[in-house]
């Protein structure tokens, strides 16, 4: 009987997607802020702005954390879709 080579399985799409590194998103106080911006604001505001509406899927920091964004002030924070995020993370990294 033949035998077969023992190949790794890949992970699902979304366990293979990026993990952030920063241990501050993994945390329980996170989740909890997360999802009350998100209860308080559930719209995208880059979507918002140009008369589309779209729920958000991300929080994310006006001022990135990594050029002195305070990670935990809620006046830092913004509701966006997923689409808006990639867009705005795209042109930070290029700064």
């Amino acid at each position: 009987m033949p035998s077969f080579p023992n190949y790794k399985r890949s992970k699902p799409q979304a366990e293979r997607e990026h993990k952030h590194k920063e241990p501050r998103y993994h945390t329980v106080a996170w989740r909890k802020l997360r999802l009350s911006i998100l209860q308080d604001a559930p719209l995208c505001v880059h979507c918002e702005q140009v008369g589309t509406i779209t729920l958000a899927q991300m929080v994310d920091h006006i001022e990135p954390v990594r050029l002195g964004g305070n990670f935990w002030d809620v006046d830092n924070l913004q509701p966006l879709c997923n689409s808006c995020h990639a867009v705005k993370s795209g042109k930070e990294s290029k700064v």
